[in-house]
């Protein structure tokens, strides 16, 4: 089985369990976000490696629909908990483009005066760090799999989580809505 499929398959049963739980609702949020950055995290990594750029093209299947990233990040963008407009800001932390950049962006309008809120309180230094620790944890936690990635092509500077922390500020001040957020 293939590392995105094991990823996929992973990511689906962990928010399967734990949204059938018996905990409190807090806590199965609060949970579902972690595996939601987890699963961030891994789609970025696996798709920037090298060894799964020809994935694709060797089994489409393999890319068919929405990858963790997108589902990750419409799990936080949506998530009813009180926490969620700050984990949704501390996501500067990684390094996104294309459409996956784009909905963070809708996300962060359409969460409006509480992103405005969380952003100024975040430590960037403190978030390239953090981002650092989980990107050396995935890749021991990955074992065999080799992930030729470099942590720069996952992480982003502190100088760019500042620049994306004022940039929030200013798309959640301005708010608006996104195809269908």
């Amino acid at each position: 089985m293939n590392t995105t499929a094991q990823i996929s398959c992973l990511v689906l049963c962990v928010l399967l369990g734990s949204s059938v739980s018996a905990r409190p609702l807090s806590e199965r949020l609060a949970a579902d976000i972690e595996m939601a950055e987890h699963s961030i995290l891994a789609s970025l990594v696996v798709h920037k490696s090298s060894e799964s750029k020809s994935l694709c093209s060797q089994t489409p299947y393999a890319c068919a629909g929405a990858d963790g990233a997108e589902l990750g990040l419409a799990l936080i963008g949506g998530s009813r908990s009180a926490a969620a407009p700050r984990h949704l800001v501390e996501l500067s932390r990684f390094r996104m483009d294309g459409a996956l950049s784009e909905d963070y962006k809708c996300y962060l309008a359409a969460h409006g005066n509480s992103v405005a809120q969380a952003a100024p309180k975040l430590d960037a230094k403190k978030l390239a760090g953090q981002c650092m620790s989980e990107f050396a944890a995935f890749k021991r936690r990955a074992g065999a799999a080799k992930f030729d990635v470099a942590p720069e092509n996952i992480c982003n500077s502190v100088a760019d989580i500042q620049r994306s922390l004022r940039e929030a500020v200013r798309l959640a001040n301005a708010g608006g809505e996104c195809d269908g957020f």
